[in-house]
């Protein structure tokens, strides 16, 4: 299943699926030179011509399990970019500006 072209997601990997941290370096071997393909055959912009093309598309539409690496990585890819990433930091609170400080400080007393 090669599409004949590289395939690249700039928007949610814009330095490549092998530098994401979340695919091996065979999935991402796999996504590069069958991603158009997988993507073409998911959208139904391409109909299947080989038996292991309608086998992917079953396996990704859940019909049946995903047993080959092309569907377990096209799956594993669409679950990392309908993913919501939190981002934690190590501060809870955020510092406020100046102007929230000087206004919520309270006003010396006066003797």
């Amino acid at each position: 299943m090669f599409s004949g072209q590289k395939f690249f997601d700039d928007k949610h990997f814009p330095k490549g699926f092998k530098r994401a941290g979340c695919f091996t370096i065979k999935e991402a071997r796999i996504l590069e030179e069958s991603g158009r393909a997988m993507k073409a055959l998911f959208d139904g912009s391409q109909e299947p011509v080989k038996p292991e093309e309608q086998v992917f598309i079953d396996e990704v539409n859940g019909v049946r399990t995903a047993q080959s690496e092309y569907a377990r990585c096209w799956l594993k890819y669409l679950a990392e970019i309908n993913h919501r990433h939190v981002n934690y930091s190590l501060c809870s609170t955020t510092r406020k500006s100046y102007e929230e400080r000087v206004d919520s400080e309270p006003l010396p007393a006066e003797e």
